[in-house]
């Protein structure tokens, strides 16, 4: 049964997002998020935008569901 978690899609810092999503690591947040940078685009000075947040977080997602499925 997975639990569905409510996220609030407002602009973030890069570490403040890292911490919102679950992620370990900077590492593992420029893992997934850096090979899709042209649809993320540019953060805005040190935020990223709602609409990034939103991408983001569909990444992330992705990217939880693909490792679960490869256990």
């Amino acid at each position: 049964q997975e639990e569905k978690k409510t996220f609030h899609a407002t602009a973030y810092r890069k570490k403040e997002l890292i911490k919102e999503l679950g992620l370990t690591s900077a590492y593992e947040f420029d893992k997934i998020v850096k090979p899709h940078a042209e649809n993320v685009g540019k953060r805005r000075g040190h935020y990223y935008t709602p609409k990034q947040v939103g991408i983001i977080f569909e990444l992330v997602q992705a990217h939880k569901k693909a490792q679960r499925k490869s256990r």
